[in-house]
């Protein structure tokens, strides 16, 4: 993809920092909801009495901003309990009854089986996939990457997410491969978690990927970064010529 194509900052939505944005205009939580191309409204971490009015409080805050919306599960990072995965496609066809509605949402790979199902729901309604898959232990081979994306082309979602331990500096390079073969996505995501994998959340929009996730208040996952930093450093990519140079850059805050 080429590296002046849009690159998407996203920022994870959560009760506190969504209370504190409300509380006042100049607030840091809601200068981060501003900054952001990309909001996830993570309802997993809200009481699910709040989730029919949740996407209308975001756009109040951030009209501008696209709206992903996620019921993450524990296995994966979230709270949403595993046992109740099968209920989760009610829950979104409550969600996307409100009057106001995220423009994409978040699957878990593991859950491909409940893909037609939600695009039934979700596609009438103008709104978009995006699959994911989350390794809080390694980056997966070559084969394992090569076929999940068979498995997401499949099924033609329309984004695609993957982020994965990295445990070695050189470990993210097969991700940036498996970014560079996901061409045709609207959305691509592959990045490292942890210190290791932390410059490739900056460095995966040289090599293919246009979507990147940064923290608002607390990082929400490992070698996550603030979403003011996020922004310098995504507009300073363009003149940015190698991983040494940004993680310069990057030490400098």
């Amino acid at each position: 993809m080429p590296t002046d194509s849009p690159k998407y900052l996203v920022g994870l939505v959560d009760p506190e920092t969504l209370t504190a944005a409300e509380s006042e205009e100049l607030h840091p939580s809601r200068i981060d909801y501003e900054n952001c191309d990309i909001l996830e409204i993570r309802y997993d971490f809200f009481d699910e009495s709040e989730w029919l009015g949740l996407s209308g409080r975001v756009r109040k805050i951030a009209p501008k901003a696209i709206q992903l919306g996620t019921i993450r599960l524990k296995r994966d990072g979230g709270t949403f309990p595993d046992a109740r995965a099968i209920e989760r496609t009610a829950l979104w066809q409550k969600i996307l009854n409100a009057a106001d509605i995220p423009e994409w949402l978040d699957l878990e790979r593991d859950y491909l089986h409940d893909f037609n199902e939600l695009r039934e729901l979700a596609e009438p309604k103008g709104v978009k996939i995006l699959v994911s898959e989350h390794n809080f232990t390694r980056i997966p081979g070559d084969l394992e990457l090569k076929n999940y994306l068979t498995d997401v082309k499949r099924i033609k979602a329309d984004g695609i997410k993957i982020a994965a331990m990295s445990n070695t500096d050189e470990d993210c390079t097969r991700l940036y491969k498996f970014a560079k073969k996901a061409k045709g996505f609207k959305l691509i995501a592959a990045f490292g978690m942890g210190e290791t994998g932390k410059i490739s959340r900056i460095w995966s929009l040289k090599e293919g990927a246009n979507l990147t996730y940064g923290s608002i208040g607390k990082a929400a996952a490992p070698g996550q970064i603030d979403v003011a930093l996020m922004r310098k450093a995504i507009d300073k990519l363009e003149i940015t010529t190698s991983q040494i140079e940004l993680s310069s850059f990057l030490n400098i805050f």
